[in-house]
């Protein structure tokens, strides 16, 4: 008890004492009283009590206030709040379809609501997130390349200037019209081919004895128009000793890079056709027939064309549709023949060098007359105005077993046709590369014949200056790259871009070291590819250096008043260059240009390409680094697991075709990559039901997975050197791992048609990107593990495949 807990009433101010003594009448001002003394005592007792009380109170205050002001002010740390962040929030926001089962259908789940968001305008056959930074790299080059050069602006290179002369070109209807089909003639006149065909100009008799130097034309079309006709053969680095360039010859796989109005290939346009008439006319008619029947209206109306500008006479129609069928007929032959020699379920073939002469021999025994000096004379003829002199007795040819199928075939072909007819197809083969390119009612012609190819479809016209944009992209990449490139790039976005990669690699040798299916002197050879493996970034370093983008097209002649010239003499430039790269040193270089959305995998140069136009939103520049891993980083993992797939494991460090596994280790990767084949084997796509190739597809599922795997450990390891990472405002419910699968996903988001998917099942080695999206994650351990699913859900199946 308190020893002031009792206190006496006070009587006339004075206190009742309990003394034993009455107090004495004694005045001592000075001294305070026994009685008073306790009572202040007791007074500053209460108050003192109440000050501690008043100080606690306050400090329970002061700490619940500063715990509230801390948690708030971590709460606004913990969601990020960037502009990167809130474009990634809505875009994210808008794709997700939050109803689907993340453990049924991961796509439908991240891209469910994608299409509503970015709805195809019809300006492509499928739209992606890949297509929206097409559609704005596109845009951005039309903004460049309408702007008016400035004159004083002596920093400014010829080749910018040239490219707007090219998009300035493209977009002069009216120049075009005005020269018509004109232009064509100095390029027929070029390659040794008449104005008219000699088929139509020639009596019955002379064509009985028409001899043509079909040899000739075939080189000329080839330096002009980067076109293969009967032959292709290239300049590219030695399959064996990547450090130099040599000569690959063989099976036609150039086609001229001229705008067509036939891109895709027979079956590809004609698919929807034979649908569409299946279900909608009771009188099937067969895509064979229909396309010999366009084809057939195309030649006979630009032979009338020709006649017409340059005699007077115009072919009967019995003589025009002769000539269309002998074109028609020689097409379908080589594409025989090509199919002939091509396997499809072949991973690649064996490749070998040979002589001149040992070529010369091989082709020449199934002639009934041999043709001496063949191969000498093709190629001494290609590299004509070239700094290369062909020498028969020291440079080596590189052929595959199949293109020497091919060219046996080939020439036998070639040897057998008489040479009227080969005449005319060549001059149809050159004609039909340049004529949709010329005067507007030549191709609105055209373009109404072939559009019963899209019969149906969604497709409409992009605008001119948009396809003048996209064209001067493709034939001047690296003159718009230098209008739309960042200088301040190679301090900024790719510094980060190399510690990615650095963190991939690293993620890929924790993999390796820790994987038992490979022996150790195979795993030692693996680490030194990986080592070795390098990344182009952004765009060539030498892009922003003084006077090299104008020496780089020096050799263009552009003129804003020549659409068709622009392009041939473009097509020119790039053939001289690749061509003179014969017999000097390989050098590891760019693959593509910056502004192309993609990367790449260069087996031969053991390289992986990045160009900027894929660094950009959605791909990356995210806001927060789990979801450029997850997007971005998984595409870089990709294409760093290429380098280790079913093909790019023949390659070694310096990318040289050689064996640098162990027999055991091949032969136990090749099993483990059956598990792929056949889980993929196992999927149809939705409206098509028909079956992915799981053998086709093999190298790039391999790559999909490899890639996801080496992103999310090397993200893990992001998180151990730099920390957890803010949420995303309005996934606060979500973890930063689950954000990193969702961030996968969605970066495979497409809007696509029937009839694309088709083609995709059909001809691509890509599956379609739902499959891919799928196929990938039933595979992780760490998806399932991140959205708990239940094991045995369709997406955390029991079965999973793995290499890397």
């Amino acid at each position: 008890m308190d020893n002031y807990a009792y206190q006496p009433e006070e009587n006339n101010g004075r206190p009742f004492t309990i003394s034993r003594y009455p107090p004495r009448n004694i005045q001592n001002d000075y001294l305070v009283e026994v009685h008073s003394r306790g009572k202040i005592f007791k007074h500053h007792s209460f108050y003192k009590r109440l000050s501690i009380l008043l100080v606690i109170l306050a400090a329970l205050f002061l700490i619940g206030l500063i715990i509230l002001i801390v948690l708030y002010t971590k709460s606004k740390e913990n969601i990020c709040i960037s502009n990167e962040c809130l474009r990634t929030a809505t875009n994210l926001k808008f794709s997700l379809d939050l109803s689907a089962d993340p453990c049924e259908d991961f796509y439908r789940y991240t891209c469910g609501k994608w299409s509503e968001e970015h709805p195809n305008h019809g300006w492509w056959s499928s739209f992606s997130s890949f297509t929206t930074i097409t559609e704005k790299v596109a845009i951005a080059s039309l903004n460049a390349l309408t702007k008016a050069s400035v004159d004083k602006d002596e920093d400014e290179p010829e080749a910018l200037r040239k490219s707007r002369d090219f998009y300035k070109s493209c977009m002069d209807v009216d120049a075009i019209d005005d020269l018509g089909m004109t232009p064509m003639y100095q390029y027929l006149k070029r390659v040794n081919l008449p104005l008219l065909p000699s088929y139509i100009t020639k009596t019955e008799a002379e064509k009985a004895n028409f001899i043509f130097d079909w040899m000739k034309s075939e080189t000329r079309i080839k330096q002009i128009f980067m076109m293969d006709i009967f032959i292709g053969a290239a300049v590219d680095a030695n399959i064996f000793n990547g450090s130099e360039n040599v000569i690959y010859i063989g099976q036609i796989y150039q086609k001229c890079p001229l705008p067509s109005p036939l891109k895709k290939t027979k079956k590809q346009t004609g698919s929807s056709i034979i649908n569409k008439q299946d279900k909608n006319d009771e009188t099937e008619v067969s895509y064979e027939e229909l396309s010999k029947t366009i084809n057939t209206n195309i030649i006979k109306y630009v032979l009338q064309q020709f006649a017409l500008n340059n005699t007077k006479d115009v072919p009967n129609d019995e003589l025009l549709q002769k000539a269309a069928s002998i074109i028609i007929d020689t097409s379908e032959a080589i594409e025989e023949i090509v199919a002939n020699c091509t396997d499809p379920d072949t991973e690649d073939t064996n490749t070998f060098s040979v002589t001149f002469e040992a070529l010369q021999k091989m082709t020449d025994k199934n002639l009934a007359i041999p043709q001496p000096n063949l191969w000498n004379d093709y190629l001494s003829n290609l590299f004509d105005g070239t700094n290369i002199t062909i020498n028969p007795e020291k440079d080596l040819l590189y052929v595959t077993d199949m293109d020497l199928l091919y060219l046996n075939k080939i020439m036998k072909f070639v040897s057998d046709s008489p040479g009227i007819n080969l005449e005319l197809y060549m001059w149809w083969a050159t004609v039909y590369a340049m004529i949709i390119n010329t005067s507007s009612d030549v191709v609105e012609y055209i373009s109404k014949q072939m559009s019963v190819f899209s019969s149906g479809s969604s497709s409409v016209a992009r605008a001119r200056s948009l396809e003048c944009a996209l064209l001067v992209e493709n034939y001047m990449g690296y003159a718009v790259s230098y209008a739309l490139a960042d200088e301040s790039f190679p301090n900024t976005t790719k510094p980060k871009v190399e510690r990615m990669v650095h963190e991939l690699k690293s993620a890929f040798v924790k993999h390796v070291n820790s994987i038992n299916w490979m022996d150790s002197a195979t795993k030692k050879v693996t680490l030194e590819k990986s080592k070795e493996m390098i990344t182009f970034i952004g765009y060539p370093d030498w892009l922003f250096e003084k006077g090299e983008l104008d020496k780089y097209y020096d050799d263009v002649i552009i003129k804003s008043d020549r659409y068709l010239d622009n392009m041939i003499n473009t097509i020119i430039s790039i053939n001289l260059k690749q061509l003179n790269k014969l017999r000097k040193q390989h050098i590891r270089d760019w693959y593509s240009e910056p502004i192309e959305v993609n990367a790449f995998n260069s087996f031969s140069d053991n390289a992986i390409n990045v160009p900027m136009a894929i660094l950009s939103f959605p791909m990356y520049h995210l806001g927060l680094e789990v979801l450029n891993y997850g997007s971005i980083g998984t595409i870089l993992g990709h294409e760093l697991t290429h380098g280790f797939d079913n093909i790019g494991r023949k390659h070694d460090k310096y990318g040289n075709y050689v064996q640098w596994w162990t027999n055991k280790t091949i032969e136990t990767f090749e099993n483990l990559t059956e598990c792929f084949v056949a889980q993929y084997d196992n999927y149809t796509v939705e409206g098509v039901e028909e079956h992915v190739k799981g053998r086709k597809t093999l190298g790039e599922n391999l790559a999909d997975n490899g890639g996801l795997n080496q992103a999310y450990s090397a993200y893990e390891s992001y998180v151990k050197t730099f920390g957890e990472e803010p949420k995303l405002p309005g996934f606060e419910d979500f973890s930063n791992y689950q954000m990193f699968f969702i961030a996968y996903g969605s970066i495979w988001c497409e809007t696509t048609t029937i009839e694309d998917l088709k083609d995709q099942l059909e001809y691509d080695e890509h599956c379609p990107n739902s499959v891919r999206v799928i196929a990938t994650l039933q595979n992780s351990e760490d998806f399932s593990r991140h959205f708990n699913c239940p094991a045995g859900s369709r997406m955390n199946p029991k079965k999973k495949c793995k290499i890397w």
